[in-house]
């Protein structure tokens, strides 16, 4: 499935929500995990690539000031 950031986000919320109820099974609680750790991984790569924008861009503006 293709993520935004915001919906990557609101899915590790869900995954969250569903760990924390403790009624699903072990197998289905590493499957969410697994998933999780997905997420994280898809939104931390976004975050890095949206900071180097902004520090492209700031550099950009700085040197043509």
């Amino acid at each position: 499935m293709n993520y935004t950031f915001e919906s990557a986000m609101n899915r590790l919320d869900e995954i969250s929500a569903l760990l924390s109820e403790n009624n699903i099974t072990l197998d289905e609680s590493l499957k969410l995990y697994e998933e999780g750790v997905r997420l994280l991984a898809f939104c931390n790569s976004k975050l890095q690539q949206a900071q180097i924008k902004i520090n492209d861009i700031n550099g950009n503006k700085l040197e043509t000031e």
